[in-house]
């Protein structure tokens, strides 16, 4: 396997326990408020916390220990969420994956620290109009 291969899963695998997270708030939202509408506005209020605060690019985002600590803590929350609104087996499921990205993210650390701060510095404006020119 390649070098980059497995961090590449790894990021795969994030991507869709955030899907995960999304469609819990959603089922969980559609089952105590049986309303598809309660439904959209919990998708919607996740996605745009989640933007603000763990996304790639957030304006608001933590370091980097902290923002791997939080969106697990997010996931393992989407996890409660399934099986308290009665979806043990989905909630398994998402809780064995959580685990995976847990154990990978400790193998991967430091190569996902650099890819961040990669990230932040390539996101910073430069040139003749950053200068102020």
């Amino acid at each position: 396997m390649p070098d980059t291969a497995g961090p590449a899963l790894h990021a795969v695998l994030l991507f869709l326990l955030e899907l995960g997270l999304l469609g819990a708030a959603g089922f969980w939202a559609l089952t105590v408020f049986s309303s598809p509408w309660a439904a959209v506005v919990a998708v919607i209020v996740v996605a745009a916390g989640w933007g603000l605060l763990l996304s790639p690019k957030a304006p608001a985002r933590p370091p980097w220990p902290w923002h791997a600590v939080a969106a697990h803590v997010l996931f393992i929350l989407g996890a409660v969420v399934l099986f308290a609104v009665g979806q043990p087996l989905i909630a398994a499921v998402y809780l064995a994956l959580i685990l995976v990205s847990v154990a990978l993210t400790v193998v991967y650390r430091d190569r996902v620290g650099r890819a961040v701060e990669q990230i932040h510095e390539s996101a910073a404006p430069s040139g003749r109009r950053a200068a102020g020119r």
